[in-house]
């Protein structure tokens, strides 16, 4: 033993109280809330209290000795917690917070193997988990503390209990690439030594600082991002795992910004900066500080190496700092490593030899040669040796054996299982009889000089005809077989099919045409066959990304074995040389409905067209992506499927956006979401923020006519596809009705006079007397038009008093007047978010929303139509990703008619601090007893949301919109909003009849009343003819969904030849099965015009049904 080695003290506890007692003021560890720029700092003085506060409230429970599991989103929060079960005396079982019922079931087994008796998390976390107790009871009889809510005064009650090294500190419940989980018991002298061992392989020096996003609840992240620093009393620089994985350039940036001197992670992590990182953000880094940068967890590659290298060398990386490294959870972490500022051992050897568990040194440029990287020489107080696996005999240096290794790092073995304990802890050698050893199940080498190569698995072993043959090798040959296999992964494994073992092949590939793909196939058979001397019985090509891993990276190959014989992987293209009834990809295809347009798109008036050959290839793709790691569970998606209910978490969904990216070559602005709901949420944002496949930059001469003549826009000529169809039938366009009259209960139609459900004047202010004369005397007194801003000459007595009495009508204190309903909606989103902030809206929302969200450049992404259940677990999940966010609702939907949950979204933006904007187009004037809208309607305070978005073209019979809300914010929109400093004050006309029509429904709110019991009228009857009115309520829009757009234009054009004007709305403002007519329900139409309505749509529709049945019997 090397008493350098020895630590000053022997507990985790004693450390970190002494770096508390002699660096109290010094940061200890620095969280990139978002991954960049927004901090949050703990110092030891800070988490020693943190950790005595909870300690001693569990010392209060009773839970000396017992297990707690840590149930903690990526933070400052695990680390207390963590240290703080260590200063109880309680053991802590660290886990990922579950994401659904699958995971919770996860954890119920984790908690049951370690009869863990306390549960620590934080608010949000325990929050979300409780409704999931119902799928794990037994997580019901665990006692939960959230530890947001211990207060620091408890540090005072803390007795430190007596803890030596031999005492238990933690199990690391891990699951390899090919094992299940088990518990693995860490002391603190594990903890201790191990932590010594990377300071002195790392070579450490108390001006070191480290930036780690490995998972803090796995060994990697847990004892060198979290132990180490407070091991070597330096600061330490975390950001979540997702926060990488989302963008890659954050790592190389925190590495940059604070000029860290080591850092790093498995292989795949490299493989990721070289292919996301931009030459334009490589051109803002500066990696000269990075003096050690550790690659383990996973294979190390050469080819990686150098290409990282190659790739970040001119912003200051030096190759020398490459530190391949080898270590498992159960030696605690590290067990092998080189010299610091030595480059890495790379050796070539024959691969032929390397099969008969011989080395054999090649040339690199000999037929057959393979290239091998070191993972460095055994350390100090360990002992590494290589055994035959069979006969637990030594083998000699450069003879491949399993790796076995023994000192005081090696944990005490598994928790509550002593015969894994015995058969994996305590091997001893049989021609020696040394021991106990860990047997690592890793297959490797060791040099005459003391480096250590690991050549594979041990399970993985691939046995054809009696020869061993690597699975890494044959891997190695597949990635480079074929020109587009390059940067892919790919898995060997065997399999018994047709009662005989063979060999298959599971390899990502790019998106490529059948040729090529079948060209791949080939290309794997033959070398293959070429290299190893195998015959390759089977190959699947998979989507990029979709190869079944580990959470630390590793390669599950026996997943792929059990996806490819179940028919189960995100196939691109498959071959197999037995006989196989294959269900083609392309069958899969045809059953997949084209999807179409968000309905958040559909309000008649901001309809957006997609051409549906590109939606319909958009929408497959997306579904590509989804199984590609959803695996099996994406094996019945379809379109409409709820992606959440496919048991992903938040890790898988952001994922899923990568890949999205990654197949269009950009990226959706600022940081990637975790996840989406629907496909069809997902095809609409690739449709906003990515170019469709069609729109990659061609030669000239092959830009096709659609890309610069309107003409031939697929767009327009599904606009003229309708229209054509309409002339075919003999029926007129619907859309751009002229009207000789006003539109209120009734209209007139080429001087015809109609029943009116076109309009959205709903309490026939637009013809009221007072409303015109209004009008009338503004014109008189002030003219037509402002002719200018109103911050230089356009403000008007009018606006000033119309915005006061629309603030006080609301409830809120300020209010400023806006050109339109849409402009202030695309005005207020677009300037008060931005880049780095999250827009959350409705499913369901308005174009100008969405419009106004991407105008914003902040991340838009939409929630199931009014599920605020789901909006929750979204801003559980994500929202410390975020600077700003805004969720959006609306009070009345305008495509179903039905209101939105808004004390739960008041609640939730309370809980979140976040800000609440509800657009209340249809719902002022409405809603509500006197018709103060949504508010009112449920009896909330207005000031509890932040933004109201309104019209005066609806209810108020004008034109123009507004927003409302605060003084500051007022203040500041009319200042520096572009759509409000840069446009025409309101007209005095409109003005003045806004005003008039807000002064009219005060004094009559009895026309509210009427128009609520007309619109309950319409939808009691209706649902009595067997119309389907979708989930209209409370509000005075019906909607009459037909089901068909065809139908619906032909259903509308006979209805207003029986004198009933009902508009419809068709695809691709809402998807074909949703095709519907929207009765605006008016509070002056009669109960008499309301049932002939009714009646005649009930017996035309009834009608046209019978003779589409009749025609296509």
């Amino acid at each position: 033993m090397l008493n350098s080695f020895t630590p000053p003290s022997t507990s985790i506890v004693d450390r970190l109280r002494h770096r508390a007692e002699h660096l109290g003021s010094q940061v200890a560890f620095t969280f990139l809330v978002d991954g960049e720029d927004e901090e949050i700092k703990l110092t030891y003085e800070q988490l020693d209290k943190r950790c005595q506060a909870i300690a001693a409230e569990l010392q209060a429970r009773g839970m000396e000795g017992e297990r707690a599991l840590l149930l903690f989103p990526p933070g400052l929060d695990f680390i207390a917690a963590f240290f703080g079960c260590l200063y109880a005396g309680v053991v802590a079982v660290p886990a990922y917070p579950p994401r659904r019922n699958r995971n919770m079931v996860r954890i119920q087994a984790i908690a049951e193997d370690a009869q863990a008796k306390v549960a620590l998390t934080i608010s949000e976390v325990y929050d979300r988990m409780v409704p999931m107790f119902e799928e794990t009871p037994k997580l019901k009889t665990i006692e939960w503390i959230s530890t947001d809510k211990v207060e620091d005064k408890l540090a005072a009650q803390w007795n430190q209990p007596g803890i030596t090294a031999e005492t238990l500190a933690f199990l690391q419940y891990t699951s390899g690439s090919t094992g299940t989980p088990k518990g693995v018991m860490l002391n603190h002298g594990n903890m201790m030594h191990n932590s010594a061992l990377i300071s002195y392989a790392f070579e450490h020096t108390r001006s070191v600082r480290a930036c780690f996003w490995l998972p803090m609840y796995h060994d990697m992240g847990l004892i060198g991002g979290v132990l180490q620093p407070m091991q070597i009393g330096q600061p330490n620089v975390l950001m979540s795992p997702m926060a990488f994985l989302q963008q890659p350039y954050r790592w190389l940036r925190a590495i940059s910004k604070y000029q860290c001197n080591i850092s790093g992670g498995p292989n795949f992590a490299y493989e990721l900066c070289v292919q996301k990182i931009t030459p334009e953000q490589r051109e803002k880094l500066d990696l000269s500080s990075w003096e050690l940068a550790f690659n383990g967890a996973e294979p190390v590659k050469p080819e990686t190496l150098d290409r990282f290298a190659k790739t970040f060398e001119p912003c200051g990386f030096r190759r020398e700092a490459f530190y391949p490294c080898y270590g498992m959870a159960e030696a605690t972490l590290i067990i092998s490593g080189g010299m610091k500022k030595s480059p890495p051992v790379i050796q070539a050897v024959d691969g032929y030899a390397l099969d008969q568990h011989q080395v054999m040194d090649a040339d690199p440029d000999d037929d057959g040669a393979r290239l091998i990287v070191g993972c460095g020489n055994t350390l100090p107080d360990q002992r590494i040796l290589i055994v035959d696996p069979d006969t637990f005999a030594k083998r000699q240096a450069d003879e491949v054996g399993e790796v076995w290794v023994q000192g005081p790092s090696i944990a005490k073995g598994y928790w509550r299982n002593e015969e894994a304990t015995e058969a994996i802890f305590n091997a001893y050698t049989s021609d020696t009889n040394e021991g106990p050893f860990l047997r690592t199940g890793d297959l490797g080498f060791m040099q005459t000089n003391g480096e250590l190569f690991i050549t594979g698995r041990l399970k993985d072993m691939i046995i054809v005809r009696g020869v061993n043959r690597y699975p890494q090798d044959i891997e190695q040959t597949v990635t480079q077989c074929h020109d587009l296999l390059e940067g892919m992964t790919a898995a060997a494994v065997m399999a018994e099919v047709a009662d005989k073992e063979r060999l298959i092949v599971v390899a990502e590939a790019p998106r490529a045409k059948r040729k090529d793909l079948t060209d791949i196939i080939a290309a794997i058979r033959r070398e293959v066959a070429i290299e190893h001397e195998v015959s390759v019985d089977g190959v699947a090509l998979i989507r990029r990304g979709s190869i079944p891993k580990t959470s630390s990276g590793k390669i599950q190959r026996h997943a792929c074995r059990e996806h490819f014989l179940t028919h189960t992987l995100p196939v691109l293209e498959r071959w197999v040389a037995w006989d196989e009834v294959q269900v083609s990809e392309e069958i899969q295809r045809v059953k997949l409905r084209r999807a179409q347009l968000e309905a958040a798109r559909a309000d008649a008036e901001g309809l957006a067209v997609s051409d549906p050959l590109v939606r319909q290839r958009t929408m497959q793709m997306v579904i590509d992506k989804i199984r590609e790691i959803a695996k099996d569970r994406g094996r019945q998606i379809e379109p409409e499927t709820d992606i959440l209910e496919l048991d992903l978490d938040s890790l898988e969904r952001m994922e899923i956006i990568a890949s999205i990216e990654d197949h269009y070559g950009a990226r959706f602005p600022d940081d990637v979401l975790p996840s989406m709901r629907t496909v069809a949420q997902v095809a609409d944002c690739i449709e906003i923020y990515l170019a469709t496949d069609d729109m990659h930059p061609a030669p000239p001469s092959e830009i096709p006519q659609e890309m610069f003549g309107f003409s031939a826009l697929p767009e327009y000529r599904q606009v003229r596809q309708i229209s054509e169809q309409l002339g075919d039938l003999g029926l007129p366009n619907p859309y751009f009705q002229v009207l000789d009259s006003p539109t209120s209960a009734t209209a007139i139609v080429d001087g015809k006079e109609v029943i009116n459900f076109a309009g959205y004047n709903y309490l026939g202010l637009a013809e009221h007397p007072e409303v015109k004369k209004a009008a009338i005397q503004a014109i008189e007194t002030l003219g037509v038009s402002t002719s200018g801003s109103r911050l230089i000459s356009g403000e008007r007595a009018l606006h000033r008093d119309l915005e006061s009495e629309l603030a006080r009508f609301i409830g809120v204190p300020s209010s400023m007047l806006m050109s339109g309903g849409h402009a202030a909606n695309e005005t207020t989103i677009g300037h008060l978010l931005r880049t780095g902030d999250l827009i959350l809206h409705d499913s369901m929302a308005h174009s100008s929303i969405i419009t106004g969200a991407n105008l914003s450049g902040a991340r838009r992404r939409p929630y199931p139509h009014n599920d605020w259940r789901e909006l929750d677990e979204i801003l559980h999940d994500i929202r410390k990703d975020y600077r700003r966010v805004l969720i959006v609702a609306e009070g009345i939907y305008g495509m179903e008619g039905d209101v939105c949950p808004l004390p739960q979204l008041i609640e939730i933006r309370n809980r979140h601090k976040t800000w609440l904007m509800v657009n209340e187009a249809h719902s002022l004037g409405t809603l509500g007893k006197t018709g103060r809208g949504v508010c009112e309607h449920f009896g909330t305070d207005p000031n509890q949301v932040d933004i109201w978005i309104g019209t005066l073209s609806k209810a108020f019979g004008s034109s123009g919109g507004f927003v409302a809300g605060s003084h500051e914010l007022v203040d500041y929109l009319k200042h520096t909003a572009s759509g409000f400093v840069y446009s025409a004050g309101l007209s005095p006309p409109a003005t003045a009849a806004a005003l008039a029509s807000l002064r009219e429904l005060e004094q009559n709110p009895g026309w509210v009343t009427k128009l609520q019991q007309n619109a309950d009228l319409v939808r009691d009857l209706a649902k009595k003819a067997g119309l389907n009115i979708g989930g209209s309520d409370k509000s005075p829009i019906v909607p009459v969904i037909v089901g068909d757009s065809m139908m619906t234009m032909i259903l509308a054009q006979k209805l207003l030849a029986d004198g009933v004007n009902a508009r419809p709305l068709t695809y691709p403002a809402v998807e074909e099965s949703a095709a519907r007519l929207r009765l605006f329900v008016n509070a002056h139409h009669t109960k008499d015009q309301i049932r002939q309505t009714i009646n005649k749509l009930a017996a035309l529709w009834s009608k046209l049904q019978r003779e589409n049945h009749a025609s296509a019997g």
